[in-house]
């Protein structure tokens, strides 16, 4: 018999919809996980798929045995487009009908802004130290601790403690 191919989601549903169909699982109302349906080479029977590892199947594995060997009967995997063929490798259009620019192949060969070579990029671990003042919020020198501030700058303190 000819088998119609499906592909994994839809095979997924189908074995789905015909176990919830089944007469004790109706009656038990228990609801059976389905897994996704995995690939494997053709076996004795024809089927290029299976499904392992059904969720709260205890008690019905023989009904789930019977219900996959039917659908497995009837239906095939579809394979995907890339496992099917491997695609073959195809020489780059480019290459085949030259540069459509007329240039070089070799991107950004020059800089078409005139400068020789690129400026150098600027390193935050370089020996460059900041100009202006190393301490933007007093005069006092970095690391003096001990150093008073110079009044005027804020006002007094509203606790009393100066």
């Amino acid at each position: 018999m000819l088998r119609k191919t499906l592909n994994a989601s839809r095979l997924q549903e189908e074995v789905h919809r015909r176990l919830h169909r089944l007469q004790e699982v109706l009656e038990d109302g228990v609801k059976i996980g389905v897994p996704r349906p995995q690939s494997q080479a053709p076996d004795r029977t024809g089927s290029n798929w299976t499904m392992q590892h059904f969720g709260n199947a205890a008690g019905f594995e023989a009904s789930i045995a019977r219900v996959l060997a039917q659908v497995q009967a009837e239906y095939n995997l579809a394979q995907a487009p890339d496992e099917a063929e491997p695609p073959q490798p195809q020489p780059d259009a480019a290459q085949e009908a030259g540069d459509p620019f007329g240039g070089t192949t070799r991107a950004a060969a020059r800089n078409p802004f005139g400068e020789a070579k690129a400026a150098p990029a600027a390193s935050p671990f370089d020996d460059s130290t900041p100009k202006g003042k190393s301490n933007p919020f007093d005069d006092a020198k970095p690391g003096d601790d001990n150093a008073q501030p110079q009044r005027g700058k804020r006002g007094p303190n509203p606790f009393g403690d100066d």
